[in-house]
């Protein structure tokens, strides 16, 4: 939704940090694959593992040290969207939520918002589709 925001650099390390996430459950789902194709559309640009996927601390510091606030919550953002697209936002992706939002200094409220507007957001996205396509 927000992705076109951040600078080339920033996309880079989001699509690194996106993978990481979705693989972290140790589940990459089909719905996860198409989050990361779908990110890629909206950045117009290929996603190259050997490139971009890097440790994600490594990943987590270069958005610390180099990205605005804006940057980082686009980017938490995005992410919370990514663990929930597989409908099971499990331990794991909340603990590296977590850490994301420690690092950044970003309150925890934040997430919990963006999860409770999401949450809405995909219901109100299955209302649709069953009003259209129903």
């Amino acid at each position: 939704m927000y992705l076109a925001l951040l600078n080339e650099s920033e996309k880079t390390v989001f699509l690194g940090i996106a993978y990481n996430m979705a693989t972290v459950d140790g589940d990459y789902s089909d719905s996860e694959k198409a989050m990361i194709n779908g990110y890629c559309q909206e950045l117009q640009c290929q996603f190259d593992e050997k490139t971009m996927v890097k440790p994600m601390e490594s990943l987590i510091q270069t958005i610390k040290i180099d990205s605005s606030e804006r940057a980082k919550k686009i980017i938490i953002f995005e992410l919370i969207g990514l663990a929930m697209a597989d409908g099971n936002y499990d331990s794991d992706e909340r603990k590296l939520i977590s850490q994301m939002l420690t690092e950044y200094n970003i309150d925890s409220d934040f997430a919990n918002r963006c999860e409770c507007i999401l949450n809405e957001y995909i219901g109100f996205q299955g209302r649709i589709n069953e009003l259209v396509l129903g």
